[in-house]
């Protein structure tokens, strides 16, 4: 049995994969509750006593868990906050193999995720790490303020300029996950995942507009601004990690992966995932929600 940790963006698609494939999978929330017909337990980072659940869910089931699939928490210290339960899992559970969400620049040693995946590497298990690039989903404009979309003033906010993006699908990540949780051989590195196309925030803009008959601007903003504006809806420690994740996007690598691929001379394996799906088709799927 496959474990997915959380029912997000990218959990929510994964575990509708396994169901459509009649891979036995076993969701989590805090609540315990997921969408039918999914099969879900309760679990929660912050409190050990939910660690078990699904483990004695699967042993009920005559089956076992042996790789799980992890939505970090929005945590500061992501391995501060994740470490109990991947220890739970790999020590005394047994877990041959781990799935970590992570972000597209940020590799093993590096800040947030990374530490997450060095940890992973010398724990010596198995694991893939998804390392997407920014989804389609983060313009979907919900009521009151949004972080990157504003759907009342018409605008979509980030500080990177005229860098460009490859930006992706969260259905296209979870495809992603979904082969690296199935593959018979683990890749033991890292799925850098982008869209078909790079794009700047600019060219979101204008596609927004053609889409809906709008007027779409984006505001590129200084560092210290955009951090500001982050920190409308969240802490300042919260906010910083965000503005560092603008910092990354503001070279050319992502670039660099989308037209030449890896380079070869990382730490681990990499290969580089290209989802399907346009961000033209997926303005078009959402349109009403940019109109109201």
């Amino acid at each position: 049995m496959h474990l997915i940790i959380g029912t997000g963006k990218v959990g929510l698609p994964l575990s509708q994969l396994f169901h459509a494939s009649n891979i036995p999978a076993l969701s989590t929330t805090r609540s315990g509750k997921v969408p039918s017909p999914l099969k879900g337990v309760a679990f929660d980072w912050s409190d050990p006593s939910t660690f078990d659940n699904a483990f004695s869910y699967a042993e009920a089931a005559s089956d076992v868990i042996q790789i799980i699939f992890m939505t970090p928490p929005p945590s500061i210290d992501m391995l501060d906050s994740m470490k109990p339960f991947i220890d739970f899992a790999a020590k005394i559970k047994d877990v041959k193999r781990f799935i970590l969400i992570s972000a597209t620049l940020v590799g093993p040693r590096n800040f947030a995720h990374g530490a997450v995946h060095q940890y992973l590497l010398g724990l010596g298990v198995d694991y893939v790490s998804i390392r997407p690039s920014w989804f389609f989903q983060n313009f979907y404009p919900n009521p009151g303020f949004v972080f990157y979309s504003d759907l009342v003033n018409g605008t979509i906010t980030s500080s990177t300029g005229s860098f460009k993006v490859g930006f992706v699908d969260a259905r296209d990540i979870a495809e992603a996950a979904f082969q690296a949780m199935t593959e018979k051989v683990p890749l033991n590195g890292s799925y850098i995942v982008l869209g078909p196309e790079l794009l700047t925030y600019t060219d979101v803009a204008k596609i927004i507009s053609s889409v809906t008959g709008r007027t779409i601007i984006h505001r590129n903003l200084t560092r210290s601004e955009f951090k500001e504006h982050a920190m409308r809806v969240m802490s300042e420690p919260h906010a910083e990690v965000i503005t560092m994740f603008e910092d990354l996007a503001r070279t050319d690598t992502e670039e660099r992966f989308f037209l030449d691929g890896v380079s070869g001379d990382a730490e681990e394996k990499e290969e580089v995932w290209k989802g399907k799906r346009t961000i033209q088709n997926y303005f078009e799927e959402i349109k009403g929600a940019w109109m109201e």
